[in-house]
């Protein structure tokens, strides 16, 4: 095959043999990333996409060649080795996110198995040091049968979650990289290793620093590729149908970030002095309120519908998993660039927003009594989580609202002058260029694929 153009991907790569070069796309939570099935489409026009995880998943994916689920094989000493790095890992130095992450993914658990996680989370607290996954994952490859058959690369997006599916292919002689997808995985996650990858690809420069500093990656393997979270804001900004107005009459937009009970009961006591200061500022305007997605019980915020201005924006009906269309995820955009101002104490969305005209506010406010000091479900810690404390939480900018006397001029200030706040839009939005999946899939393919066919 002929050589490609320096930076550019092949249109349908070969591996050897003449066959379609085929991708292996480790991946959790597929069913509800939707961003990741066009990614999928999109990474089909250059290449063969086998997607490995632990569960099958009920939606089509147009290109996708092959489903394998993780195999388990038994193992005593992968499962000695599990367990003790459960108990010992290595944390990022920002340990307050990996705590806070663990606790609502225990949440979440039956009550024995929670019990036990609590102890392991406890132990980890009281030690000082940890182990690196790449010293754990030697031992941990028997415990591993998934085909491989076949694949040329690996994909792995975090959070990776098959240690011994990971150990196999980062010893099969085949081109590894890691996808980070979210602008909160380096600060949180345990199971990205620091050997054996060809490459580690991020949002942005940022993050490339914070995959540098908190996991202890080589700078000179880490590349910014663009976010496949963000890609459908721009599909959006490009399709002027979908930007025609939905929402009539005028509305403040907040948007929930909380996922566990004691959390969002702590959130409530926020939304609700933040829907007394706009009926005092703005007794016509509505607080419209977006429950967090991944909440699956939503009575958590029944204390907010005695409000006089307070709606909800009920996108997810009743029995719906957690995953949107790409019809709900334009109507959610379409609410934010109509609104008069978003407000967040630290939600993806928060950042998506600052890609519109319109003023974000980020409630950061220190003075708010929440949970009980030193809780880990204490709202204060949530807010001042890592990645909202480096991207959100900005020293000179009025939009972060760090006290509560200040939350009323700054909202009065974001619907009478609106101007004034745009500079923290620019800044939080200039961080990241927004690039399509197929630009993404392209910039991911030329880190993996072989620089002349065969």
């Amino acid at each position: 095959m002929t050589e490609t153009q320096e930076g550019s991907t092949p249109s349908s790569a070969t591996a050897a043999g003449g066959r379609r070069f085929t991708l292996g796309l480790s991946v959790e939570h597929f069913d509800f990333r939707v961003d990741l099935h066009r990614f999928i489409e999109a990474l089909s026009e250059q290449v063969d996409v086998v997607v490995f995880t632990d569960r099958s998943f009920s939606h089509p994916v147009k290109g996708l060649k092959e489903v394998r689920l993780y195999r388990r094989r038994r193992s005593l000493v992968a499962a000695i080795a599990a367990r003790l790095f459960l108990i010992l890992r290595r944390l990022p130095k920002s340990r307050n996110n990996f705590f806070i992450t663990e606790m609502f993914g225990l949440t979440l658990l039956p009550p024995a198995r929670r019990k036990r996680g609590l102890f392991y989370l406890r132990l980890r607290r009281l030690l000082p040091w940890g182990v690196p996954v790449d010293a754990v994952l030697p031992w941990l490859g028997g415990g591993d049968a998934t085909a491989l058959e076949g694949v040329d690369a690996y994909l792995h997006v975090t959070r990776i979650g098959s240690l011994p599916f990971l150990r196999r292919t980062l010893t099969s002689g085949k081109p590894n990289a890691a996808y980070i997808y979210s602008w909160d995985h380096p600060c949180k996650h345990t199971t990205i290793p620091r050997r054996g990858m060809r490459a580690y690809l991020t949002w942005n420069r940022g993050l490339s620093e914070d995959m540098a500093t908190l996991q202890g990656v080589e700078p000179r393997l880490i590349h910014e590729v663009g976010a496949t979270q963000l890609a459908p804001l721009k599909e959006y900004l490009e399709t002027p149908a979908a930007r025609q107005r939905l929402v009539q009459g005028d509305y403040v937009y907040y948007g929930c970030g909380t996922g566990t009970a004691d959390l969002v009961r702590q959130e409530v006591e926020v939304i609700l002095r933040l829907a007394a200061a706009l009926r005092e500022i703005a007794p016509k305007t509505t607080l419209l309120v977006r429950p967090y997605p991944n909440l699956l019980d939503w009575s958590c915020y029944d204390a907010l519908k005695r409000e006089s201005n307070v709606q909800f924006d009920w996108f997810r009906q009743a029995g719906q998993g957690r995953e949107l269309s790409p019809a709900q995820v334009f109507e959610k955009y379409n609410k934010v660039e109509h609104a008069r101002a978003f407000v967040h104490l630290g939600t993806t969305l928060g950042w998506e927003a600052c890609y519109f005209d319109k003023p974000v506010l980020f409630l950061a406010m220190d003075d708010l009594a929440a949970g009980p000091p030193g809780a880990w479900f204490d709202l204060r810690r949530f807010i001042h989580q890592y990645h909202n404390d480096r991207y959100m939480i900005l020293d000179g900018f009025r939009n972060v609202v760090r006290r509560a006397e200040d939350l009323s001029p700054v909202l009065r200030e974001a619907l009478e002058k609106p101007a004034g706040l745009l500079a923290y839009n620019r800044t939080v939005a200039a961080a990241t260029p927004l690039r399509s999946l197929a630009e993404i899939a392209g910039n991911i393919l030329k880190e993996l694929l072989p620089t002349r066919a065969v």
